[in-house]
């Protein structure tokens, strides 16, 4: 009994043992004495850790000014580690947070911009092929000095003022029915029908 309580003990005292002698591995710190040469960026990086951990462990006001023999105390690599590792694990978690909530107001912005030019592409559209006619009347009555009340009556009995009205029995084309131009193009279809009217008169449209 006795032989069994001893070895229990002895486990027990083996196992608190380990604990103690694994945390105080964990959070022990190393130290180094400093030889000719030695800088304090040079040992941080020997020894995996940083400047200004070395600095506060050893209240260094300047890095730069250490003596040979002086020991340091060097902060563990692994505490330094898993600090650095959380902050920057936080860091992105941050920048994945923000990105995404920046993400759909952008998505938002441009689905609702993209609505808002096709609208109004729509009305311009609308707006534009509304008043081709009265538009190029006005036109050629500054071209020709007849009114564009008489150049509206055309463009209706001829194409019903449309600007790609094609004659199905011959090359007549546009808002005046030219035979010289196969254009869409309202502007040119007025430039073509005042050199007409300038040539041939109003005959050209059978109105002497």
């Amino acid at each position: 009994m006795k032989k069994v309580l001893s070895m229990i003990f002895a486990t027990s005292a083996a196992a608190i043992g380990l604990f103690f002698a694994g945390s105080a591995y964990a959070s022990a710190s190393t130290i180094v004495t400093v030889k000719s040469g030695d800088t304090v960026w040079g040992i941080s990086q020997q020894y995996n850790s940083s400047v200004k951990a070395i600095e506060s462990a050893n209240n260094l006001k300047d890095a730069n000014v250490i003596v040979v023999g002086q020991k340091l105390e060097i902060p563990s690599a692994n505490s330094s580690s898993n600090t650095q590792g959380s902050a920057h694990v936080a860091a992105s978690t941050t920048t994945a947070q923000q990105t995404q909530s920046y993400s759909q107001p952008t998505q938002q912005t441009q689905q609702a911009t993209t609505t808002q030019s096709s609208q109004a592409s729509t009305s311009s559209t609308t707006a534009t092929s509304g008043s081709v006619a009265q538009q190029a009347a006005q036109l050629m009555e500054q071209k020709t000095g007849v009114s564009a009340s008489t150049w509206m009556a055309i463009s209706y009995r001829e194409s019903r003022n449309n600007p790609s009205a094609q004659n199905p029995s011959s090359t007549a084309h546009g808002l005046y029915q030219s035979l010289y131009t196969t254009s869409n193009d309202w502007r040119e279809q007025v430039n073509d029908a005042a050199r007409i009217y300038h040539s041939q008169g109003m005959g050209a449209w059978a109105l002497n």
